[in-house]
């Protein structure tokens, strides 16, 4: 364990040169990860960990999400530990949803925001014990002691990134699995609960989420006994039965967009830099040329909960750093702009393709799927008048469309013709057609009453 947390921590040296003082390493589970990852490529995106890129092929793993199941690895998500006396203090001061009345076993989802209102940072806060969270996010080692510095509120943090697995199992035959791994019953648990329990002589944490829409299971296991590769295999193998796949970084993000999932540089930037400093951090998600064609303010791509659909998050009785800037929305009327999904016109997707073999000069067409972790906002425009921006945009095996997320003007109703500019530094602009919907895309079941579904098996088994 000591060899990991040496390893996580000169990993994250982010000034130190790459390979020389900065070494990446596999997540707690590459080691099974590695007998399978069949692309043989690994992927980096946070706390030095590497990923598995497409274990079988990325539209099967896409698909397996919503007709069977899915293991996922999201260990590379910042963990810090919240203790002491003043720690629900300190967490209720800083995220926009009050924790007061968080239940030990209960997990809240925790936006923050600068004191302009936009959002610093957002993720899930695990109540342990009695002023004792443990919170899960990028940047949470580095937001949470700014926070507690500038408030002046006297709190123990703990980076434990690499102390524990995130394994998210997720898909309709998730809880099955769940229950054959652990020979326990989980139907019970509500969405945003978890519980202990040990397996492979290691203490696991095993919460409900479903960050894909579906109903999900995170894994939340000690790595210290260095069995969490072996927590892994089990899951593949035991999930093979029920259709499972493992789920690499191609296609882990296809869900976040079908699902209403806005996520930090696919859709926005985080407000936790000075402003001057913002085009420094957009420049570790886009290449030079790229950027410096931009040619709007960075700033446009900072967001309040409002402007992303998480309006529903924020508690204005209580006291949070921002509070003051979202009231003053709210009084306005609301955000000048709404969270809403657009689908792309098939046809002239089809179009763009087929110019890439003729002699024309076309744009390039979107990777399938396409951006990820790029920085690549599209302006929306009704007529020839900019209405929004489009963002997290991809292609989804199971609608069998290109998709994106969009901020879009509050006056456009759902169902109005846009078109998205579509271009590259370099190459030509064209203007894709696409129409305005309602998030999410697909049906969603992560906060499903499981009981009530296993009564009705039961029953239909009886008949």
């Amino acid at each position: 364990m000591d060899d990991l947390r040496e390893l996580y921590h000169r990993a994250n040296q982010y000034r130190e040169p790459a390979f020389l003082e900065r070494p990446y390493l596999g997540s707690p589970g590459a080691p099974a990860q590695d007998e399978t990852n069949i692309s043989k490529t690994w992927m980096h995106l946070n706390g030095g960990f590497l990923m598995g890129y497409e274990y079988t092929r990325w539209w099967q793993e896409s698909r397996a999400l919503r007709t069977t199941a899915v293991l996922g690895d999201w260990s590379w998500l910042n963990k810090v530990r919240i203790t002491g006396p003043n720690a629900e203090d300190f967490l209720d001061r800083i995220s926009v949803k009050s924790v007061r009345r968080q239940e030990l076993g209960q997990t809240l989802f925790t936006p923050m925001l600068s004191e302009h209102g936009k959002i610093a940072i957002e993720g899930l806060a695990l109540k342990l014990g009695d002023n004792d969270y443990l919170f899960t996010q990028s940047g949470a080692q580095f937001w949470l002691p700014r926070q507690a510095e500038q408030l002046g509120i006297d709190v123990q943090l703990e980076d434990q990134t690499p102390d524990w697995t995130c394994y998210a199992l997720q898909g309709p035959h998730s809880l099955q699995v769940l229950e054959a791994v652990t020979g326990e019953a989980f139907t019970d648990m509500r969405f945003s609960r978890w519980r202990r329990i040990e397996l492979f002589g290691t203490e696991v944490i095993v919460q409900r989420q479903g960050v894909t829409g579906e109903v999900g299971y995170e894994f939340f296991m000690r790595t210290d006994t260095g069995r969490a590769h072996e927590l892994w295999r089990r899951i593949r193998e035991v999930g093979r039965e029920f259709g499972l796949r493992e789920l690499g970084f191609k296609a882990q993000l296809i869900g976040h967009t079908e699902s209403n999932m806005p996520t930090i540089i696919r859709d926005f930037l985080p407000d936790r830099f000075p402003r001057e400093k913002l085009s420094r951090f957009a420049r570790l998600w886009v290449t030079e040329e790229e950027l410096a064609a931009v040619d709007y303010d960075l700033a446009d791509q900072l967001v309040t909960p409002a402007e992303v659909g998480w309006g529903y998050t924020v508690d204005l009785d209580h006291e949070f750093v921002g509070r003051d800037a979202l009231r003053a929305e709210a009084d306005a009327g609301g955000p000048r702009r709404l969270w809403r999904g657009l689908l792309w016109n098939a046809d002239d997707i089809g179009e763009l393709f087929a110019a890439q073999f003729r002699d024309a000069p076309a744009p390039p067409p979107p990777d399938l799927p396409w951006g990820q972790f790029r920085l690549q906002f599209q302006r929306v425009r009704r007529d020839d008048e900019q209405v929004g921006w489009a963002s997290a945009a991809t292609y989804s095996p199971n609608l069998r469309r290109m998709i994106s997320n969009a901020r879009v003007d509050r006056e456009l109703p759902i169902g109005t013709a846009v078109t998205v500019d579509w271009g590259f530094p370099g190459y030509p602009t064209w203007r894709l057609r696409a129409t305005v919907v309602e998030q999410p895309f697909i049906a969603q079941h992560r906060r499903d009453d499981l009981t009530a579904a296993a009564a009705g098996r039961v029953g239909t088994a009886g008949e």
